[in-house]
């Protein structure tokens, strides 16, 4: 169904299915060729003065506000921590609808252009395409990326902005049974980010005593069901940049922590062996995650730091996904995807 603000451009212009003309009887090209001979047109009445205004009003186009010098230094480091896994430098556009139709997002919160493609919000989704691409042919792909993204939903969190820089790492292959994957990946990634974080606080970035959270989302969400609570539910009240969220969500409910048959699995398989690697973390099962319910379709992880002015964020956060099941169209396949906050960190943790 239209918006309502599209109901009323209908109704204003008399046009009544405007939108379902555009969006289902009009094919795409000939759709890409009108909306842009508007633009070209509506180009034409632009002058300097509407472009110097547009520039100062909206934070879509000012430039970040980290510096550049340390984004590279940041860059740098995270490629070396990350040396098992190809780098790639991803293209600023992926096709049109790959984040709505592979991770759910709202179409509304991406930037989309009239030439059937859409800016990069998430760079997993682009490794990931690649990902697949390489799997008919690799036993296993490793990638990693340094990206800047855009994202449209607001934020009231002071230091986000619409677009801001991540570093990225997938990891895809088949399922080898016994989630031997699983935890071996998860370790894997895991171990990336310790080390970054460790070269990072030698290059003068001040990255304190690491929590690690490793999660369940299939106990979690079999956990809600029984306790009558919908996913909807938890879109709508657990946002992953309003901390504790799920912690209020739970408590309010008289939810207890999920139990999970698996939790031996992570222990022994990525907890155990890292633990004895990186004195200087925490590691735990966290069965009170809501936040990428839905998501993630099993395992997660989460790694927070304490920053310079005494509070502590999530920097680091990925899980399983089944976006190359679905690409490939094989349910054997497993997809490991995460992701670290460069600007933020470079914004919040820089030691000054």
């Amino acid at each position: 169904m239209p918006s309502e603000i599209a109901r009323r451009i209908e109704r204003e212009l008399g046009l009544t299915g405007l939108v379902d003309a555009l969006a289902n009887k009009l094919p795409a090209s000939d759709l890409r060729s009108l909306m842009m001979e508007v633009y070209r047109a509506r180009a034409a009445q632009v002058n300097v003065a509407t472009i110097r205004a547009q520039a100062a009003r909206d934070p879509l186009m000012a430039p970040s506000a980290a510096n550049a010098r340390d984004l590279m230094a940041f860059d740098s480091i995270a490629f070396q921590a990350a040396a098992e896994f190809a780098a790639v430098d991803l293209s600023p556009v992926c096709p049109f609808s790959a984040a709505s139709t592979l991770g759910g997002t709202s179409q509304n919160n991406i930037v989309t252009t009239i030439r059937n493609a859409e800016a990069l919000g998430d760079p997993t989704i682009a490794l990931a395409l690649e990902a697949g691409r390489r799997r008919r042919s690799e036993e296993l792909v490793r990638l990693c990326a340094s990206h800047r993204v855009i994202r449209l939903q607001p934020f009231d969190v002071p230091g986000y902005s619409p677009h801001f820089r991540l570093f990225a790492l997938v990891t895809a292959g088949r399922d080898t049974g016994s989630f031997r994957f699983e935890t071996a990946h998860l370790l894997d990634h895991v171990r990336v980010y310790l080390r970054m974080f460790r070269m990072l606080t030698v290059a003068g970035f001040a990255l304190q005593s690491p929590i690690v959270e490793l999660s369940d989302m299939v106990a979690i969400e079999a956990a809600l069901a029984v306790a009558g609570v919908t996913s909807d539910e938890v879109r709508q009240s657990v946002r992953a940049h309003r901390l504790g969220g799920s912690e209020r969500f739970l408590h309010e409910r008289g939810i207890a922590a999920s139990p999970d048959s698996r939790h031996p699995v992570l222990e022994s398989g990525v907890i155990e062996p890292l633990r004895g690697e990186f004195p200087e973390a925490q590691f735990r099962v966290n069965q009170e995650r809501l936040e990428g319910l839905g998501y993630y379709r099993s395992f997660t992880l989460r790694i927070s730091l304490q920053a310079p002015n005494g509070n502590r964020y999530p920097l680091v956060d990925g899980g399983f996904t089944d976006w190359t099941a679905r690409l490939l169209g094989n349910q054997k396949e497993r997809l490991l995807i995460s992701g670290i906050g460069s600007e933020f960190v470079c914004k919040t943790y820089r030691q000054t």
